[in-house]
């Protein structure tokens, strides 16, 4: 459907909607209405990957290069037809404008392209043209840079007596509780916290401190936390010395429940509630002890002295209701103040570096170009871009960041004043990168919130053009199923209200496959199921490149593609295959440790190991008696014995690049050959990139290797017939003809890394502050008599449930013809709880049942 520039439009599509489609028809409709050829020079459209901006230029100049002919090819016929129709054109209309307008795209294509851009393109352009080459180059490894700062902090303020003692607290205190205490990594923790796009606001605030500010605020809180946890102390110290002084005995209590309480708080072990729902109700009916109670001498002490007992405990109630609250905040924020107090010295390193080494990191881009706006610093650039551009395409919406869109609004609203207009395209049910910055909130926001700066049209793209009819009626009655999971009314509705209409009429099949809870090798059992289906599709004669399997992590997809490969399926991953366990790459690594470190007499042990195993080198001798024998020598002289066939010496590495010592390496021990050349030539082109960052430092080399490491996978071209293998992550926005999730079971409440959370507070408690910050532990499930806390935990896992449903429903509507699920029966924590609910509810679970169908195997012509 074609819709005329006015308002602001937009458009909910779920997956397999063609929304890709329907962003390249709007345009061209922009392009084709104008009298202008140029009109695309008016027209910016954003996506988020340059595959999917690479795409949508491609699908826009076929089409116009199609209708600037005049025998059109029969695919675009209707195209054409609806176009003319819509436009109110003649046909020789459209051919005369599309033969003008890819003339004028021909004779600016740089115009073009950069006009059809991703947002952190876009973004970097417009920083770039205030730094000139000299001024500045983009970083892209904001690893690498971190990991800089950290070493560079780390050698300061080891060297500074005010900091050591700091560090050294902070590392007793975590040692106390039984932690290990690794200052490096929550140093780089603070320093990547610093750049994430979530944390803005409140880094900002919070790098305001001095280090003198978060010492006060310490002390502050200890000495406030120590108050409290006394007043704890003596009301139980006060309960039990009242059972000395009137004789009675603490299991004269109903359930030991006072006894237990009050214990707690002569303990001061307070920071879990220690009230309960029993306790409460027999104070409240003043019942202190059991009715089959015979101790007629303790039930008259208990009696006697019930009013002094009762008073006590509602007394103690009162003091810990009051005061719990700042109590909690101020225990976790403890736990924190000492490393974040190293904040400060973080940032003013983070900027030292950065303007040292001329620096703009791509982490930080979307920052810098929203404090430019809010200062006002570059007015004239956005006016320039204000005026050049009238008609505005966001795809993807649900991924963009809070500072993205404030960034990006500003030119759209412009825009939408001066009557050009703006379409967002986006699916809240495919947010799945919140954990980056992406935020499908600024979409739901953007759907129900008003403006009083222009109209909205918010329409939904209903038809499903990917999957076949199975496929699309399985996933309509599955995720309306799945809403109830959401206490949000909001993300209850976006699954609820979810129906797709059905293009493709017939076909598509679907199987749910659930393993036994006990079977006690579950990945081994899930990896046969997997093979065994690939083999059966491969016989109905699908090719192996129909197909993929998706996991959820790269340790599942890690475990499927070694098995596959092991028994010849060829794979083409992006998680598979890591080159650091190939056994022939170790050698290689473990030669430029000795090279590099001599006296690292571990890594010898490792290669000599290694060469024993590959019989490069044999002895007659017991092994560890060979070993010690040439261990310790100087490194020439155990070269020589390792490589006693070889002319390789030290004399002949020095002065070579590390891609040179790499293939003297390979060669002097014989390392390639047919089955592993894709590891050792995936392996040397790694070492060819990486000498751009390292030069020719072996130590720098290793350094980056092991920063590296576990994400260098071989390079298999995309050309070749092999069966795909990727998360869910990377498999947005593709489809494959058949889809295999092998492990269907992940926890709704499962998130790799801890998540921050920033409170407000009231400054005055705070030493200033207004805000602290902290980090999502699972214990805080347990804090339940603080709303504060509470509210925040609840929203965090709402916010999780979101994301893994959410990555549930990208898995699951990305096939066209064959959906596949293998899974175990989990508690209600896991996905498959709630796809066994579904069957439940369409009364066809069956206890005895492992495996449901929807639809027919068949393989669609």
């Amino acid at each position: 459907m074609l819709v005329l520039p006015s308002t602001l439009k937009i458009y909910n599509a779920s997956a397999g909607s063609g929304k890709t489609t329907f962003l390249v028809i709007n345009y061209l409709y922009v392009l084709l209405k104008s009298p202008y050829p140029d009109e695309f020079k008016r027209v910016l459209a954003l996506t988020f990957t340059k595959k999917a901006s690479e795409e949508m230029k491609n699908r826009i100049l076929q089409c116009i290069k199609e209708f600037s002919n005049k025998k059109i090819k029969k695919e675009y016929h209707f195209l054409f037809d609806h176009i003319t129709k819509n436009l109110n054109l003649t046909k020789h209309q459209l051919y005369q404008r599309s033969k003008q307008i890819l003339f004028s795209i021909l004779s600016d294509f740089y115009s073009f392209s950069r006009n059809i851009s991703t947002i952190d393109k876009f973004t970097y352009n417009i920083i770039r043209s205030f730094f000139s080459e000299k001024e500045a180059h983009l970083e892209m490894d904001t690893e690498r840079f971190l990991l800089k700062i950290v070493e560079n902090i780390l050698s300061r303020l080891k060297n500074s007596e005010k900091w050591s003692k700091i560090l050294i607290q902070s590392s007793l205190e975590k040692l106390k509780k039984g932690n290990n205490w690794d200052l490096g990594k929550e140093l780089f923790k603070m320093a990547h916290m610093m750049v994430k796009e979530n944390n803005f606001f409140y880094v900002k605030k919070i790098t305001n401190y001095s280090f003198e500010d978060f010492m006060q605020l310490k002390n502050i809180l200890i000495k406030r936390t120590k108050i409290f946890e006394k007043k704890c102390k003596e009301k139980g110290e006060k309960f039990f010395k009242l059972l000395k002084k009137t004789s009675i005995q603490k299991d004269s209590f109903i359930h030991l429940d006072l006894p237990r309480f009050f214990k707690k708080f002569q303990n001061e072990n307070i920071f879990f509630n220690p009230f309960n729902k029993r306790i409460e109700k027999y104070i409240q009916k003043e019942i202190l002890y059991s009715k089959f109670f015979d101790d007629k001498h303790q039930k008259i002490l208990i009696e006697k002295n019930k009013k002094k007992i009762l008073l006590l405990y509602e007394e103690t109630k009162l003091i810990y209701k009051k005061n719990i609250s700042n109590y909690l905040l101020d225990k976790l924020f403890l736990k924190k103040i000492s490393i974040l107090s190293v904040i400060h010295e973080i940032y003013k390193e983070f900027h030292y570096v950065k303007n040292n080494k001329k620096i703009i990191l791509n982490a930080e881009l979307n920052k810098m170009l929203y404090e430019r706006i809010v200062e006002g610093t570059f007015p004239k650039i956005y006016e320039k871009i204000g005026t050049q551009y009238k008609y505005y395409f966001i795809d993807e919406f649900q991924d963009i960041s809070l500072l993205q869109w404030q960034n990006i609004r500003i030119l759209v609203e412009n825009a939408l004043s001066e009557n050009g207009s703006a379409m967002i395209v986006g699916d809240p049910k495919q947010s799945i990168y919140r954990w980056r910055g992406g935020d499908a909130k600024q979409f739901i926001n953007l759907i129900y919130s008003k403006s009083n700066f222009y109209k909205k049209k918010i329409k939904t793209i209903e038809k499903n053009f990917r999957s076949y009819k199975e496929i699309v009626k399985f996933n309509n009655l599955l995720y309306p199923s799945i809403s109830k999971i959401f206490n949000s009314t909001i993300y209850q509705d976006i699954y609820k209200n979810y129906k797709q209409k059905i293009d493709k009429k017939s076909g598509g099949y679907v199987e749910i496959n659930f393993i036994h809870d006990s079977n006690k090798n579950y990945k081994e059992h899930i990896y046969s199921k997997i093979k065994n289906k690939i083999e059966k599709l491969l016989k109905k004669k699908y090719a192996l490149s129909d197909i993929a399997i998706l996991v959820r992590n790269n340790e599942e997809g890690h475990f499927l593609s070694e098995k596959l490969v092991k028994d010849g399926i060829i794979v083409n991953t992006s998680v598979s295959l890591l080159i650091k366990n190939h056994f022939e790459i170790q050698i290689i690594i473990n030669f430029f440790y000795i090279i590099a470190y001599p006296h690292y007499y571990k890594k010898r042990v490792l290669l000599i190991l290694s060469l024993l195993k590959i019989k490069f080198l044999r002895t007659k001798r017991n092994h560890h008696d060979f070993i010690m024998k040439i261990l310790f020598l100087p490194l020439d002289l155990f070269l020589k014995k390792i490589l006693f066939k070889n002319s390789l010496t030290l004399n002949k590495l020095y002065n070579q690049s590390i891609y040179n010592i790499s293939e003297k390496i390979i060669e002097a021990f014989g390392l390639l050959n047919k089955q592993n050349s894709t590891y050792i030539y995936s392996f040397l082109d790694f070492v060819y990139r990486s000498m751009k960052k390292v030069e020719n430092s072996i130590i720098d080399f290793l350094d980056y290797w092991e920063l590296k490491k576990k994400k260098e996978s071989i390079v298999i071209s995309d050309h070749i017939n092999a069966i795909r293998l990727m998360t869910i992550h990377k498999s947005k926005g593709l489809q494959f003809p058949v889809v295999l999730i092998p492990f269907t079971d992940w926890n709704i409440f499962s998130r790799e890394n801890k998540e921050e959370v920033w409170i407000d507070v009231n400054s005055h408690l705070y030493n200033g502050f207004n805000t602290i910050y902290l980090e999502m532990e699972p214990y805080f499930k347990h804090i339940k008599h603080d709303n504060n806390i509470r509210n925040f935990y609840e929203y965090y896992l709402s916010n999780i449930k979101f994301d893994n449903i959410n990555l549930l429903y990208v898995a699951t509507t990305r096939s066209i013809e064959q959906l596949i699920l293998f899974s175990k029966l989990g508690n209600n924590k896991s996905v498959s709880f709630y796809i066994k609910n579904f069957l439940c509810e369409k009364k066809i679970w069956n206890e005895n049942k492992f495996q449901y169908i929807f639809g027919k195997d068949e393989k669609s012509s």
